[in-house]
């Protein structure tokens, strides 16, 4: 049997996570089909996770697990846990709640796959140095868009309006990114991760039980 599930994504590009969270699902033993929801169809909800709860509450849709997708920005992780926590307990969830917080934002996470990056830049082959961080450094830097951002344009080698042209396209090549990303990687080493994977287990062990 699937079970129905929604996927509260932080940014339009971070849609493709959806299909991870099936998949860390189904290595815990239960096959989640996720609704990923674009935020922009929650115009009026708010930015806050209650609010957004709330919204899907009001629609009256139906689902058995809900994975929230905050990035911690420049605040300490425990804070968006606890404000999912806190947001769940505020509408009455009656399902578990699967916080899904990247340190410091998603952008990290994909930082980690160099062969990937060169890959969307449409430059497989490249040998430019793109200066990218350790993953043992990764979640430490203050700017992880950017830094992907300036890794993507130097991997693509290009100038003047073609340069320019790629940049606008960060968003498409951001989404591209993660629907690539190697869970089985580097990025099962990082804490924010592992934190996930925990998060998924017990959620799934509720569902089970």
């Amino acid at each position: 049997m699937t079970l129905q599930g929604i996927f509260l994504a932080d940014g339009p590009s971070d849609l493709p996570l959806a299909r991870h969270l099936e998949a860390l699902c189904a290595e815990s033993g239960v096959d989640v089909s996720l609704i990923a929801v674009d935020p922009r169809l929650l115009r009026g909800a708010g930015r806050t996770v209650a609010g957004r709860l709330k919204f899907l509450a009001d629609q009256q849709i139906a689902y058995e697990i809900v994975f929230i997708h905050r990035d911690s920005e420049a605040q300490d992780p425990l804070t968006r846990y606890e404000e999912i926590s806190e947001a769940a307990a505020a509408v009455n969830l009656r399902c578990p709640a699967v916080p899904v917080v990247p340190v410091r934002m998603t952008e990290a996470w994909l930082l980690l796959d160099e062969a990937s990056i060169r890959s969307v830049a449409a430059k497989p082959a490249g040998r430019t140095d793109l200066n990218l961080p350790p993953p043992r450094r990764v979640e430490t830097i203050p700017d992880p868009k950017q830094r992907l951002r300036d890794a993507l344009l130097v991997a693509s080698e290009t100038s003047g309006r073609r340069r320019k042209q790629f940049e606008r396209d960060f968003g498409r090549h951001r989404a591209l990114l993660l629907e690539r990303l190697d869970t089985t990687g580097a990025v099962s080493g990082l804490p924010s991760w592992q934190r996930l994977q925990r998060e998924v287990t017990d959620a799934v062990q509720h569902l089970k039980g």
